[in-house]
Formats: structure tokens, C-alpha cells, sequence
């Protein structure tokens, strides 16, 4: 029992010491709906991600860009960064 206990206890610690804040948010871009997710990742990714159904667009971690996407697409941007400070940008155009 005592062992079961343990076990419980030290997987419930390592999901909580996992817990890493992310954001979403709905941004807008001449007057459109733009998708943004944007955050860390395990701790030591800065990631950014962004959709628009609209505009061509692109997403930005760090200094990683995704590339312009075509509208509908996702665009995708993720940097190891360790422990230094994670940033996030999105971009549309058109």
C-alpha cells in the first residue's frame, strides 16, 4: 500500500511541476480574427503559433519565423530557449 501511495504521489509532483503557462488569444488584423497561441513548451521551448482565415500570415519565436502561410493554414514557430526569457510575434499581411 505504502508503495502504491508513493507512486501516486510522485507522479501527481511531476505533472505538477510540469504545469507551464500558455496563452491564447484572439487578436485582430484589419478588422479580421487572428488565432494566437502562444507560450513555453516543457519549460525550455518558446513557442508561437497563428491562424487567420483570412490573411496571409506568419508566426515568430524568438528569432524562429514560420514562414508566411497561406489563410487557413497554421503557422508554426518553436526555439529552444532554456531558461532565458521566451517571446512571441505574429505577423499578417495582405
Amino acid at each position: 500500500m505504502r508503495k502504491k501511495f508513493l507512486t501516486v504521489v510522485t507522479a501527481l509532483s511531476l505533472v505538477a511541476a510540469t504545469a507551464i503557462p500558455t496563452f491564447a488569444a484572439t487578436v485582430w488584423y484589419k478588422g479580421s480574427a487572428v488565432s494566437w497561441d502562444y507560450g513555453r513548451s516543457l519549460k525550455v521551448y518558446s513557442y508561437s503559433n497563428v491562424q487567420s482565415s483570412v490573411y496571409e500570415h506568419s508566426a515568430t519565436a524568438n528569432t524562429t519565423s514560420s514562414g508566411w502561410k497561406l489563410p487557413c493554414d497554421v503557422a508554426k514557430a518553436k526555439q529552444f530557449v532554456g531558461t532565458k526569457t521566451a517571446t512571441a510575434y505574429w505577423n499578417c499581411r495582405g
